[in-house]
């Protein structure tokens, strides 16, 4: 993640940094670490090597956390499969701020900025209001586009098929005809 602090481990050959981070994710010390780099010929401090393991646990809670956000989008998107990427997101974050606002003690709801709180909430409907916006105008765009194809078929069969287009408009009268009758 682009957040984490350089650090002066960060300035070793890729194949020491690689080594440190595996013994750091791994059950060494950082005395351990701190001469185990000294062995390989650099010099660093032991608060050094605690403020590096902290910044890079952080980025691999970080990367963690958004690899289990984009599994669980995917999950809704198998589920829903007329739904798009957008959608799934939306549900995710509604989800995730419902979730934490359950789990909060009273002592901490009282804490809570409401007009923030109201702010975000608010910032997260708009979203998924323009959202469904620009789904519906797309809709109709496509619809409007189906439309003019369709007529366009229609015209061209008309004039240059008559046969097929009396056969097929027959087909799609008596298929409306039993779908009305359905509807009675």
């Amino acid at each position: 993640m682009s957040n984490r602090k350089h650090s002066k481990i960060d300035g070793f050959p890729t194949s020491l940094k690689d080594e440190v981070e595996f013994m750091i994710q791994s059950d060494y010390t950082y005395q351990e670490i701190v001469e185990y780099i000294k062995q390989n010929g650099y010099d660093v401090s032991l608060s050094s090597v605690y403020r590096y393991a902290n910044n890079l646990n952080t980025s691999l809670k970080q990367l963690k956390m958004v690899q289990e956000n984009f599994k669980a989008i995917n999950e809704e998107l198998r589920r829903y499969p007329d739904m798009d990427t957008g959608e799934g997101i939306i549900r995710l974050l509604s989800h995730q701020i419902l979730e934490r606002v359950q789990n909060m003690e009273s002592e901490d709801l009282q804490n809570v900025d409401v007009l923030k709180l109201m702010k975000e909430a608010n910032a997260l409907v708009r979203t998924a209001a323009y959202k469904s916006k620009v789904d519906i105008s797309n809709k109709d765009i496509m619809e409007a586009g189906y439309e003019k194809v369709k007529a366009l078929v229609f015209d061209a069969m008309q004039k240059e098929e008559p046969e097929l287009y009396e056969k097929v408009s027959e087909f799609l009268n008596k298929k409306v005809d039993v779908i009305k009758e359905g509807a009675n």
